[in-house]
């Protein structure tokens, strides 16, 4: 989508090649050949503590510089294969776990395209993250990537979403390289994820993984596939590529799909 790289330009690559600090051979004053060990730190870094003379905010913008074209390649050849040009998903409701400057949400919308309506939630535990998110956000809005129905918020923790009243839209939950961070907790996270589509709607959710398919980056991911398949999900898709549709160096990339059918039962208000 032409908005897409208008976007990314603007606010990432722009930002970034017009500051003072930038040099041919650093980024933000920072030696180019070690930003993505020492400032991001492969993408599990304290994204809100300053390093050096880099702010929070500074270390968001160069992950986003890093990190997520690769990350959005990824996400987008997953969403043309869950869904069909012409097909009608009913308004689908997402939200992106750990999701970082509006990654799943950019892709969702290059996938879609700005006559389809969705909803995002993104969560992410950094600020300055968040921030950057909704940058993004305005700004794929701003040229004309968004239907106009189509909301978005950014929120620090799933516990706080307030969904309004229930739907029976799917509700598509992405976990992208999620669990590669070391601090997660997988019974609290699959908690929170049920608790959220039992808030959210009475229709059918999905959970899309993505994940480096190096042996640390997955191994919180039987853990995670277990309890989502004791909370009711069908385990559709788990299998490892080669991603090559990228202008990044092409790497090995686990996808896994779980799918749990509609529950379009009344819920009595315990209040009852």
């Amino acid at each position: 989508m032409p908005w897409l790289q208008t976007v990314l330009d603007v606010e990432i690559n722009d930002q970034i090649s017009s500051d003072d600090r930038t040099t041919p051979t650093t980024f933000l004053g920072w030696p180019r050949q070690t930003v993505f060990t020492d400032v991001i730190e492969g993408g599990q870094a304290d994204f809100d503590a300053p390093i050096g003379h880099l702010s929070g905010a500074d270390r968001a913008l160069l992950y986003a510089k890093y990190n997520q074209v690769r990350h959005l390649d990824e996400l987008k050849h997953a969403f043309r294969q869950l869904f069909q040009p012409g097909q009608s998903y009913g308004d689908p409701l997402m939200i992106d776990l750990g999701c970082g400057p509006f990654t799943a949400g950019l892709s969702l919308a290059a996938t879609l395209g700005k006559n389809d309506v969705f909803d995002y939630y993104g969560v992410d535990h950094y600020q300055s993250m968040r921030d950057l998110g909704l940058r993004l956000a305005n700004a794929t809005r701003a040229h004309g990537g968004l239907h106009d129905r189509t909301k978005y918020q950014f929120l620090q923790d799933l516990n706080q979403v307030n969904f309004g009243p229930i739907r029976g839209s799917l509700t598509l939950f992405v976990a992208s390289y999620l669990l590669a961070s070391p601090n997660l907790n997988i019974e609290n996270l699959v908690r929170d994820m049920v608790n959220a589509h039992t808030r959210a709607s009475l229709g059918p959710a999905a959970v899309l993984y993505t994940n480096s398919a190096r042996a640390e980056a997955r191994a919180k991911f039987p853990d995670f596939k277990k309890l989502l398949i004791e909370a009711g999900f069908n385990l559709v898709v788990d299998h490892i590529d080669r991603f090559t549709e990228t202008i990044k160096t092409p790497t090995d990339v686990h996808y896994a799909l779980f799918f749990k059918p509609a529950n379009f039962s009344i819920r009595r208000d315990k209040t009852l």
